[in-house]
């Protein structure tokens, strides 16, 4: 091969591996005709539309939300089981946060028929939506995989009890869990769970929290799963985050559990758009699969917890194949590398310039790429990326590839390859190893590759041609498992910073390019400057969204109490109207959120009055012990936010207040009220001293006045409400 085609292949090869690494995380196809004991799609599909009937939103403790479950329980009934159901008013937290969300829930139950007694299975998923969409991804399709496998297990029963818990309320604070494990007696039998919940339309059934141990978990993982998609960096993600599945109260219980997902194409979650025709049927199909086979697995183990234990690492490779290792062997490996690898940089003479070369790379490609998607963002504001994030992300790879190759070029001359390559895994291992500091999880990715890369330096002058094809295959493994998270986060972080996939991505490339001479680089980067530049041009000038990925768009109509006039507000993330659109709009904050929002004058419209009546005020130590009775005046939901100066010690319902921290997020402590039960609602309060305090009163109707016909009218075609609905909240402060 000619010298300088070497250095264009490897770019051309790393941009297709880039572009396809999608493949890597693809479902596999759903079986049209499977087997009586096997999972069903079609039929789990056609329940699912039988429950949600006509799709439209159906958010806890309402109307809508009642028709769900009358379908939900006549489904059960259809298959053989006999549900009952959970009635509770349930306030519950996030934990380390100032917020408490109370509504009225319904949990549906429904116990399977066993061969024999034990600990009970629970799988879990909720039925309730946002009001934003009907919500057949989330979580729908955890109920229809719910009812399949009830079916099929009552056809076959298990060895021990398996309980189905469709519960309500997880929307809005995941009441339903907190009120089942706090209040049911179901919830004292139970020793496993098995999690569903979605947050997308699309995707494999990607397994992505355990309990913690996870040997238990874990076992009964590797031995149910056929194509598994799973990885440690995952579940010790979830703890470093706010979690909000209802795993975050089932947890504590220290149930051996797993909790499955699907993220792919995030546009349609929490949207009008996570409706029954946009869910992918082999999504499904894997999650159903899935699921079905780790509750036999833990059906058949009596006591998960005692059949094994530890802490384990654990990766999948393309879902063909499940590595696990016990952390401690995982953590000493690495350390063990890391130690060869010193050793093996000093004997070659790879501690000086070829490190400081190798890290100059990595850091130089991070840089190219992030300030390429500063500019980027600059030139156009907002997520423009919804519609083709494929195109975006290449840009961003090719910006990288470029400043990579730009540094190797200029200052990589003269290094002798086992000395190129002795840096890079070395390189890699500091980074591996700093990385699993901060999560454990991490270890297992940066085994393979770099054992393989230090003996391919290490046989570079005894022989070259094994060492060469040691050192590719090296290549080939350190791609395919970092392109495959790189594939994951992208479906992630579809709201961005998309410039975030940087670092991961200079690891996965570092030791392709160096594989060929910095030479042969130099007539590549033109191209690849070339590409680069085109990329983003197209970023710039292609649609931000589509039917099929739409852009994010809600309008609220905000009114403070005591104003003579109200606001329109408009949330795209900054992406910028049509020119067309109707108003005199600038950006800005409105007291209600903190999100910032486009925001127009409005008349005065007549809202739902939030109300608050002092049912009780007496003196508690040090402080007062308030008893409210909140009204949304009309609403769907009230919240009463307390002033940041205000010694909230806890709040709840009377005689069952929960602990607000007296620092943290939010700033004000909040209790919030969704449902028709809110009209009326008792709350207790506690406060630190006996001053008087200010708060505020938010009412909030799903929907707009008629006055707001006109924006809806106008909102663009490829546009949706998201997160939230199209609102009307109304302020009011208030002294207590």
């Amino acid at each position: 091969m000619v010298a300088w085609m070497r250095g264009l292949l490897v770019i051309a090869l790393l941009l297709a591996g880039f572009a396809l690494k999608g493949a890597l995380v693809m479902p596999p196809a759903a079986e049209g005709h499977p087997a009586p004991v096997q999972f069903d799609t079609g039929r789990a599909f056609a329940r699912l539309q039988r429950i949600l009937g006509d799709q439209r939103p159906h958010p806890v403790d309402s109307a809508g939300d009642d028709a769900v479950r009358d379908r939900l329980v006549a489904e059960l009934r259809a298959i053989g089981l006999e549900p009952r159901i959970q009635d509770a008013l349930d306030c519950s937290e996030i934990p380390k946060t100032r917020f408490v969300s109370c509504s009225h829930l319904r949990n549906v139950i429904a116990m399977v028929p066993s061969k024999g007694p034990g600990r009970v299975v629970l799988l879990n998923a909720h039925y309730d939506s946002t009001p934003t969409g009907p919500g057949a991804g989330d979580d729908g399709l955890g109920v229809a995989t719910l009812l399949e496998v009830g079916y099929l297990l009552k056809q076959s029963p298990p060895q021990r009890p398996v309980a189905l818990l469709f519960n309500e309320g997880e929307e809005f604070g995941l009441n339903g869990a907190h009120a089942f494990v706090r209040a049911d007696p179901l919830a004292k039998s139970v020793d496993s769970l098995i999690n569903i919940d979605n947050r997308g339309v699309t995707g494999p059934a990607l397994m992505h929290e355990t309990s913690d141990p996870n040997g238990a978990a874990l076992r009964i993982y590797a031995g149910a799963a056929g194509r598994s998609y799973a990885n440690s960096i995952s579940t010790d993600f979830a703890k470093l985050i706010p979690n909000t599945t209802d795993v975050l109260f089932f947890k504590p219980a220290g149930w051996t559990l797993l909790n499955y997902g699907i993220i792919g194409n995030e546009t349609r979650y929490h949207s009008p758009g996570d409706m029954t025709a946009a869910l992918d049927r082999d999504s499904l199909a894997d999650v159903g699969k899935a699921v079905l086979a780790a509750t036999r697995a833990m059906a058949a183990t009596p006591d998960p917890a005692r059949a094994a234990s530890g802490r384990m690492v654990f990766t999948d490779l393309a879902g063909r194949m499940l590595l696990r290792l016990p952390l401690a062997i995982a953590a000493a490996a690495l350390g063990l590398l890391l130690v060869l690898g010193l050793l093996l940089g000093w004997r070659q003479k790879a501690l000086g310039r070829p490190l400081l070369i190798a890290a100059g790379m990595t850091l130089g490609g991070i840089v190219t790429a992030a300030v390429a998607g500063a500019i980027l963002s600059i030139l156009r504001p907002g997520d423009f990326w919804r519609a083709y994030p494929l195109i975006a992300y290449l840009a961003l790879y090719a910006m990288l590839l470029l400043g990579m190759a730009a540094i190797y070029a200029r200052w990589g001359p003269n290094i002798e390859r086992s000395r190129r390559r002795a840096a890079v895994w070395l390189l890699v291992l500091v980074v591996g190893a700093a990385a699993s500091l901060a999560l454990p999880g991490a270890t297992i990715f940066f085994l393979i590759a770099p054992s393989l890369g230090l003996l391919a330096a290490w046989l570079a002058g005894r022989r070259p041609r094994t060492a060469t094809v040691i050192a590719l295959a090296a290549v080939i493994v350190q791609f395919l498992m970092f392109s495959q998270m790189l594939a994951f986060i992208e479906m992630l972080l579809i709201d961005g910073p998309i410039a975030a996939v940087g670092p991961l991505a200079a690891l996965a490339a570092l030791p392709a390019i160096v594989e060929a001479e910095p030479s042969e680089y130099r007539f590549a980067m033109r191209p690849l400057a070339l590409l680069s530049v085109a990329l983003c041009i197209a970023e710039l000038v292609m649609p931000r969204a589509s039917a099929e990925r739409p852009l994010g768009f809600s309008i609220d109509y905000y009114r403070n109490i005591g104003d003579r006039a109200g606001d329109w507000a408009i949330a795209t993330k900054q992406a910028p109207l049509p020119t067309d659109y109707p108003g005199k709009w600038y950006q800005g904050v409105l007291p209600y959120n903190s999100r910032t929002r486009w925001i127009a004058p409005a008349p005065l419209l007549a809202t739902p009055i939030p109300a608050v009546r002092v049912i009780g005020d007496q003196p508690a130590g040090a402080g007062r012990k308030l008893v409210l009775q909140l009204s949304p005046g009309g609403g769907n939901g009230v919240s009463i936010r307390f002033a940041a100066e205000a010694k909230v010690q806890a709040l709840g319902l009377p005689g069952a207040t929960i602990p607000i921290p007296a620092a943290g997020e939010p700033d004000k402590a909040v209790l919030r009220c969704t449902g028709r039960s809110c009209e009326g609602l008792r709350i207790e309060v506690l406060l630190g001293d006996r001053r008087p305090i200010t708060a505020e009163l938010f009412a909030t109707r799903f929907g707009l006045p008629s006055e707001g016909r006109k924006l809806q009218v106008a909102r663009p075609a490829d546009a949706q409400p998201q997160y939230s609905p199209d609102e009307t909240i109304t302020r009011s402060p208030i002294r207590l």
